[in-house]
């Protein structure tokens, strides 16, 4: 009874919003009579329970303040749902589109298993992830990286356009190369980065990170039409329109001059983080650059989507003599974490400047500018977590992504365990961790905390790359 329930709670009618019958006699005294006002006035009934708890006795207290009844006062209209439901059942369908690349029918003939990367559904290993490594370290492997943003950049303003974008300097990147870059927020946190090639005297080809290709877009035209609207640049996304493979291996040279007649592969000729344009197997319009993110002699090739599976199926039968086989995402993300590379939004976070990635030869302050100038310069006056290479000590404990890194002897966190996996090629696991400055430097010994509540010790290392940190293999 009401009553009754008012004097065992001491006048608490509403818990969840801490609403007391004076506060409901207060209120009606006021005006706010209605049994709709009143709860909107006093919030009562408005907590997690929404009334289910609470309302009989709130329209009781209105009841006794009005000398009514329950039946005259009326009760408030119910909200949905009464019953409980599932939140899947809220959410619905998700209705973004599933994109798959043009070599997507070869993927699922041929035993991949899929995963879903955004919006792309991609290959994420064919059966063995840690065969697909050794195999494109020994001999030569092919992967798709279609899903890559790819941005056509066409004007005369075009360098000034990645000079805003971008931290390093892009004024006088010869015809023919490629240049790396990593692009800021305004408030100098690491949005993404990628590398942009220039085609002829006012043509450039932008990627990006898969995850980044819309955002990137939007980004740049936000530029090019609120900024700086009398810039001459023609922005055209085309993620879609050219199918992206990389060929990565030490017979990667010789598989890919089977494939072509009028590009000159010779190392002399086409030097690491260089572009070339020319036919791949009879396809015209092909766009070959040489870039290593597995840290292997390698050439991504680009190739318009119609003739993409055309291209994959040449290189397959024309490398069989040379161990070609294709491998997958898996296998792509140990390969880089072998040669140190860090993935934007993996490795850094919502507040890493590019002081934390360790690229600080690419902050070039002295330029008029660029998208996040002042924050990244105030960054380097002020203490930044930093990422390092790390080896536990035990090489078969392969720390999850996400453990903690402790001050030995506390549970003070002093960074974490950003990228983490067994490396076929050494035999041990390997991790990339983010730490505050004091443990950052090689040597050091680091404690982890992993899932189970166990403490491991993993040391810093020298270099960014467990592998080939000269990058001799890359740019032989």
């Amino acid at each position: 009874h009401p009553e009754l329930h008012r004097s065992s709670t001491h006048g608490i009618v509403d818990y969840s919003e801490d609403v007391g019958s004076k506060d409901l006699f207060g209120a009606a005294a006021e005006g706010f009579d209605s049994v709709e006002l009143l709860k909107r006035f006093t919030t009562a009934t408005m907590g997690p329970s929404q009334g289910k708890l609470e309302t009989v006795n709130t329209v009781a207290v209105l009841a006794e303040a009005r000398v009514e009844t329950i039946a005259e006062v009326g009760t408030t209209v119910w909200r949905p749902p009464y019953a409980p439901v599932t939140l899947g059942a809220l959410g619905g369908r998700i209705f973004e589109p599933v994109r798959v690349s043009s070599i997507q029918p070869w993927h699922e003939a041929n035993n991949s298993t899929p995963i879903l990367a955004g919006q792309w559904v991609r290959p994420e290993h064919y059966g063995d992830p840690q065969g697909e490594v050794r195999n494109t370290r020994t001999n030569v492997g092919i992967t798709d990286v279609t899903p890559l943003g790819k941005l056509d950049l066409q004007g005369p303003d075009v360098p000034k356009l990645l000079s805003q974008l971008y931290t390093n300097k892009w004024m006088k990147l010869p015809i023919g190369s490629v240049r790396y870059g990593i692009m800021c927020a305004e408030d100098g946190v690491v949005l993404d980065d990628g590398v942009t090639a220039r085609l002829g005297e006012e043509h450039y080809l932008m990627t990006t990170t898969s995850s980044g290709a819309g955002t990137i877009w939007n980004w740049v035209e936000n530029w090019l039409q609120t900024e700086h609207p009398d810039w001459q640049v023609h922005c055209t996304p085309v993620t879609t329109g050219l199918t992206s493979i990389n060929i990565a291996g030490p017979n990667s040279r010789e598989l890919l001059g089977r494939l072509v007649d009028d590009i000159d592969l010779d190392p002399e000729g086409f030097k690491y983080m260089q572009v070339r344009t020319g036919a791949i197997a009879g396809v015209e319009n092909c766009i070959v650059w040489r870039i290593g993110f597995t840290g292997e002699l390698s050439y991504e090739i680009h190739v318009p989507s119609a003739y993409g599976l055309h291209v994959w199926n040449t290189l397959l039968e024309k490398g069989k003599d040379l161990g070609v086989a294709p491998f997958g995402l898996e296998a792509q993300r140990v390969m880089r974490l072998e040669k140190g590379h860090f993935i934007v939004g993996q490795d850094t976070d919502g507040l890493s400047k590019v002081p934390t990635t360790g690229m600080i030869s690419l902050l070039k302050l002295d330029k008029d500018d660029w998208a996040g100038m002042t924050e990244t310069a105030w960054a380097l006056d002020a203490p930044y977590p930093v990422i390092v290479a790390v080896q536990p000590t035990d090489p078969n404990v392969v720390p999850e992504e996400a453990c903690q890194i402790l001050r030995e002897g506390t549970k003070e966190i002093v960074g974490r365990i950003t990228s983490s996996r067994y490396s076929p090629t050494l035999e041990r696991s390997i991790c990339l961790a983010q730490v505050s400055q004091e443990f950052a430097s090689p040597g050091t010994t680091l404690t982890v905390l992993l899932v189970n509540g166990e403490r491991i010790t993993a040391k810093v290392m020298e270099h960014h790359a467990h592998f080939d940190p000269e990058g001799e293999r890359l740019r032989g």
